[in-house]
């Protein structure tokens, strides 16, 4: 197995396939607006921060890979940002979250091993590291983020 195809394993379990645990797809499948607005606690997070939250930090992943690195603090300021409960809304935020996986897929199934190995800025300014380290923190930070999700699922069926 290559690098390549482990993170093609990880990427694809974490986002679309069943394996150990269930995949975004299926811990958002259902989710109603008024649902993904729910919060455990005023200062907790709610399912529909957590996905805008997860759709910033893989676009500014996308864009790294694409040479075009974002700024940090820029990203760390418009993070966590309140939602409206308006269900087409809601909708259209899940659906650029599955498309930024999507491109983030084949911007990996698109390279080869060596491109995996090539150091990248992975924000302006920041040091550099592999590219495959770049899709292994996506992956690994959204499958982090899964379980959140599928406990506040869980919380409001409580």
């Amino acid at each position: 197995m290559t690098a390549k195809d482990l993170l093609l394993y990880l990427l694809e379990h974490t986002y679309e396939r069943q394996g150990a645990y269930p995949p975004l797809t299926t811990a958002l499948a259902g989710v109603t607006a008024a649902q993904a607005s729910w919060k455990p606690a005023r200062e907790r997070h709610s399912i529909w921060q957590i996905v805008r939250h997860m759709t910033q930090w893989m676009e500014a992943g996308v864009h790294a890979i694409e040479a075009e690195p974002a700024v940090y603090e820029d990203l760390q300021q418009s993070d966590w940002r309140p939602v409206s409960g308006d269900e087409r809304e809601w909708q259209a935020d899940v659906e650029r979250l599955h498309r930024n996986y999507r491109q983030l897929k084949e911007r990996l199934t698109a390279m080869s091993e060596e491109d995996l190995g090539r150091l990248l800025e992975p924000y302006r300014g920041k040091p550099r590291y592999e590219t495959a380290i770049r899709f292994l923190r996506a992956a690994t930070h959204d499958t982090y983020h899964l379980g959140q999700i599928r406990y506040l699922r869980a919380l409001q069926e409580a």
